[in-house]
C-alpha cells in the first residue's frame, strides 16, 4: 500500500469518528431540551433522507470534478456547518432553534454522503488491481476499530465537554480529515461528455443493463430491508424481552457487534490473497454464514451465547461486504464507479428508511424474536437466489478476476 492510501484511511477514520460524536452530541442536546425520544430519533431519519438526496446528486459532479476534489470540498462545507450549528445551539432553546438545527443536520449529512461515495472511487484510483481486496478489508478493519472506540467513548466525551462543546472536537477531527486529503493526488480526471439529464441516469442504466451488478444490487436492497434489526429500538427490545437483561447489556450487544466486525476485518485482510480470485464464492459463503448466524441469534436466550454469535457474525459480514465492494471496483470504470455506487446507495437508503417502519411493525405484531428468525430466512433465500442469478451466466466468473488477469487469460 502507498502512503496516499494510508492518508485516505486516516481521513476516513477521522471523518467517521467525528460523525459519530456529532450525532451523539445533537441527539443528546435534543433529548435534554425536549425530553422527547421521538424527536431525538429523528436525527437518524433526517440523516438518512439527506444521504439519499446526495446519492441522487452525485452524477452531476462525477463527470466534471475529480473525486478527491469533491471530498475536500465537502469536508470544508461540513466544518462550516458545524461552526454554524455550535452558534445556534448556544442560543436559548426555541422551536426555531430546533427547526434550524434539523436543517443544518440535514445539510451536514448531505455532504457526508458525498464523502463515502467518492471514497470508493479514490481507493480504486490509488490501489492497483492485485491489492484491491486487501485494501478494502484493511480500510474496513481500521474504520470498524475506531467506530467501536467512538461509540464506546462518545458518552464519556459528552459527559466531560457537554453536547455543544463537543462540536469543537468534531470540527477538529474533520479538519484533520481535510488536511490528510490535501496530500492525496488522484491520477484520473473526468470530463463531462453528455448532457446533465443523461449523466444523472447513467449509473441507473448501468445497474439495469449489467446483469451481474443488478443481481448484487438486488441482494443489497433485500439485505438492507432487514438491516434495521440492529437499530437501537429492536436490539434493546431483544435484550429485555428475550435475553432478560437491562440497558447495560444493550451496550454489550452493540460492543460485541463492532468487535466482531473488527475481528472479521482482520481475518478477511489475512485471507485477501486467497479471496480475491474467488470473490463470488466467498461472497456467497459470507452471506450464507451471516444469514444462519442471525437465525441462531434469534433462537438463543443465553446472553453470553448471544455475544459469541454476534462476534462470529463479524467475519461473515465483512467477507460479504468487502467481496461485494471489490466486485463493484473491478467491474466499473473509474468514471462510472461513483455513479453506480451512488445509485446503489440511493436505493439502499430508501429501502432502509422504509424498513424502519416495517421491522418495527413486525416486532410489535409478532414479537422481536420473530423479526430475527424471519430476517434470517429472507437473508438465506436472498443469498441462494442471488448467487444462482450471478452464476447463471457462464461468464460471471470474470468478475472474480482483476482486469489484468482477464487480459492475461487467467
Amino acid at each position: 500500500m502507498t502512503q496516499r492510501f494510508y492518508l485516505l484511511a486516516a481521513s476516513q477514520v477521522t471523518a467517521n469518528v467525528s460523525f459519530v460524536l456529532y450525532t451523539m452530541a445533537v441527539t443528546s442536546y435534543i433529548k435534554e431540551n425536549t425530553g422527547s425520544t421521538a424527536l431525538a430519533s429523528m436525527i437518524t431519519m433526517t440523516s438518512l433522507l439527506a444521504r439519499l438526496l446526495s446519492g441522487l446528486s452525485v452524477p452531476l459532479l462525477a463527470d466534471t470534478y475529480k473525486s478527491i476534489h469533491i471530498m475536500r470540498s465537502v469536508q470544508v462545507m461540513q466544518i462550516g456547518m458545524l461552526v454554524g450549528l455550535y452558534v445556534l445551539l448556544t442560543q436559548e432553546f426555541t422551536v426555531t432553534v430546533l427547526t434550524m438545527g434539523f436543517i443544518i443536520v440535514g445539510i451536514i449529512s448531505f455532504f457526508n454522503g458525498f464523502f463515502s461515495i467518492f471514497k470508493t472511487s479514490v481507493v480504486r484510483s490509488l490501489v492497483n488491481d492485485s491489492q484491491r481486496m486487501q485494501a478494502n478489508s484493511l480500510l474496513s478493519t481500521i474504520d470498524q476499530t475506531f467506530l467501536f472506540a467512538g461509540w464506546s467513548l462518545g458518552g464519556f466525551v459528552l459527559s466531560l465537554t457537554g453536547s455543544t462543546q463537543s462540536l469543537f472536537i468534531t470540527a477538529g477531527l474533520l479538519s484533520i480529515s481535510f488536511v490528510c486529503l490535501l496530500f492525496i493526488k488522484e491520477v484520473h480526471t473526468y470530463k463531462q461528455t453528455q448532457k446533465r439529464r443523461a449523466a444523472i441516469m447513467e449509473g441507473w442504466r448501468f445497474l439495469w443493463i449489467h446483469k451481474r451488478i443488478r443481481a448484487l444490487v438486488i441482494m443489497d436492497i433485500i439485505e438492507s430491508l432487514f438491516g434495521t434489526i440492529w437499530i437501537g429500538a429492536i436490539t434493546l427490545s431483544f435484550v429485555k424481552e428475550v435475553l432478560g437483561k437491562g440497558e447495560a447489556w444493550w451496550g454489550y450487544i452493540n460492543g460485541a457487534y463492532y468487535f466482531g466486525s473488527i475481528v472479521g476485518g482482520i481475518i478477511v485482510y489475512r485471507m485477501s490473497s486467497m479471496v480475491k480470485g474467488r470473490l463470488l464464492l466467498f461472497m456467497f459463503l459470507g452471506s450464507l454464514g451471516y444469514a444462519v448466524l442471525t437465525g441462531f441469534y434469534g433462537l438463543v436466550t443465553n446472553p453470553y451465547l448471544a455475544l459469541v454469535l454476534l462476534i462470529m457474525m463479524g467475519p461473515a459480514y465483512q467477507l460479504r461486504d468487502v467481496a461485494q465492494e471489490t466486485i463493484y471496483q473491478n467491474t466499473c470504470s473509474n468514471g462510472m464507479l461513483p455513479k453506480v455506487i451512488a445509485a446503489k446507495s440511493t436505493l439502499v437508503q430508501a429501502v432502509f428508511i422504509l424498513s424502519i417502519v416495517f421491522v418495527g411493525t413486525v416486532a410489535d405484531l409478532f414479537g422481536v424474536r420473530f423479526v430475527y428468525l424471519f430476517s434470517s430466512f429472507m437473508l438465506l433465500l436472498t443469498a441462494l437466489i442471488g448467487m444462482a442469478g450471478l452464476m447463471y451466466n457462464k461468464h460471471s466468473i470474470e468478475i472474480d478476476k482483476t482486469p489484468a488477469e482477464r487480459r492475461g487469460g487467467i
